[in-house]
């Protein structure tokens, strides 16, 4: 008897599940920014998300969770329920912060729906700071070890971005943490730091307020996205890094679910207006879902822990 009541069980659950996943979605979805506002994954995950509202045909709702290197945004998204309503907009730190905070989230948490970002790190000085490129960036810092003020977020990609120069250019600054992009980019701007380390849409309006300067990026080429900036390597520090964006959801989620969302993101990145507006921030789109969605995140997955121990950054778990 009990066994076939666990049946029945199994079998009116499934027929919940297919239903539900036939009418998603049918109230509004609730997207989670593990970062302040301002920042480059609001910037970019609010404009995907009014892309997205428009493609799915209910409101997306943006909130912001930041704190822990993205860890307690990212922990809400995993441990809501697996329906679709609640998703998460993550950034390379879903991968970095498995190894670089004490309290790590899990990928496993996650089922990803699709990678819709990715862009170079950036290294950008106040605008009226005396060096005019990265050379002499490096020049003056070598003559100068453990005085440089060098933000990043910790946890994050960009304190990847911000170690992995420190070795390939021979440099000695000291880390300031924060938050966020844009309260690291404000300090940059004031003079409290010396250099910041994110992405190109970080800096916009600072840039375009000339209040801040991009130096380079660590990318293979200039690219007229970043307003072909020159790269590190031009500069003769060899290091070529990014971080990307994408669509998370908590796992167990239904596949026809994560499979309208998928749709419905591909219909956003063919939209003019988010492609403007992806250019007008100076961000790169880069759609992958399915299979080539998940070997790109494990090869992301698996570069950054190279780097990370290489770098001697992976801190032991505390849970």
């Amino acid at each position: 008897m009990k066994t076939i009541r666990s049946l029945l069980l199994a079998a009116t659950v499934a027929a919940t599940i297919s239903s539900h996943a036939q009418t998603f979605p049918s109230k509004p979805v609730t997207m989670i920014i593990p970062f302040p506002a301002g920042g480059r994954t609001d910037v970019i995950g609010r404009i995907f998300a009014q892309s997205l509202q428009d493609a799915l045909g209910k409101p997306v709702a943006v909130i912001n969770k930041p704190g822990a290197s993205s860890v307690l945004g990212s922990n809400e998204v995993s441990e809501a329920a697996p329906d679709g309503y609640t998703i998460g907009f993550f950034s390379t730190a879903a991968v970095t912060a498995q190894y670089t905070v004490p309290t790590p989230l899990s990928l496993k948490s996650f089922d990803l729906v699709a990678i819709v970002n990715a862009d170079p790190a950036a290294l950008a000085v106040a605008d009226n700071a005396p060096w005019k490129t990265l050379r002499d960036l490096v020049t003056d810092a070598k003559g100068k070890p453990g005085v440089f003020r060098l933000g990043m977020i910790p946890g994050a990609s960009s304190q990847i971005f911000a170690a992995g120069f420190m070795r390939a250019a021979g440099l000695d600054m000291v880390g300031v943490p924060f938050k966020g992009d844009t309260d690291g980019a404000i300090a940059l701007a004031g003079h409290n730091i010396d250099v910041h380390f994110a992405v190109p849409v970080s800096y916009k309006s600072l840039v375009e307020s000339k209040k801040v300067r991009i130096l380079a990026v660590a990318a293979d080429a200039a690219s007229p996205i970043y307003g072909n900036l020159p790269t590190f390597k031009d500069n003769g520090v060899d290091l070529t890094v990014g971080a990307f964006h994408g669509i998370f959801v908590p796992a167990g989620t239904p596949p026809a679910v994560k499979q309208k969302l998928a749709d419905s993101l591909k219909t956003a990145v063919e939209n003019p207006e988010l492609k403007k507006r992806m250019e007008d921030a100076g961000a790169a789109i880069v759609f992958l879902q399915g299979d080539e969605a998940k070997a790109y995140l494990a090869k992301q997955d698996e570069t950054y822990r190279n780097i990370i121990e290489a770098l001697g950054l992976r801190v032991a778990a505390t849970r």
